[in-house]
């Protein structure tokens, strides 16, 4: 069974609100998209809000990358398999 991660409770005054200043996020190609637009196979896209528009740039992960998320993926494959089963 995975571990159970503990997470420290906090007075709630103590909890400072923080609003998000980011204005990109990363999001995975659809499969079709890929095949059509002949992409990397694990090409993802980084859409970026700028001047009231929506911009967006074709990442290609590195060997590096690619590297350390197959070895995050091990490292928590348990983890990963129950939150799949729960339903994320």
């Amino acid at each position: 069974m995975p571990e159970v991660l503990e997470i420290e409770q906090v007075e709630i005054e103590k909890i400072e609100q923080v609003t998000p200043s980011w204005d990109s996020w990363v999001v995975e190609v659809p499969k079709e998209i890929i095949e059509a637009q002949n992409l990397n196979v694990d090409a993802l896209i980084s859409p970026t809000f700028r001047n009231g528009k929506i911009e967006a740039e074709i990442i290609n992960p590195s060997p590096e990358l690619k590297e350390i998320s197959r070895q995050i993926l091990e490292e928590n494959r348990e983890l990963y398999e129950e939150l799949k089963r729960l339903g994320d």
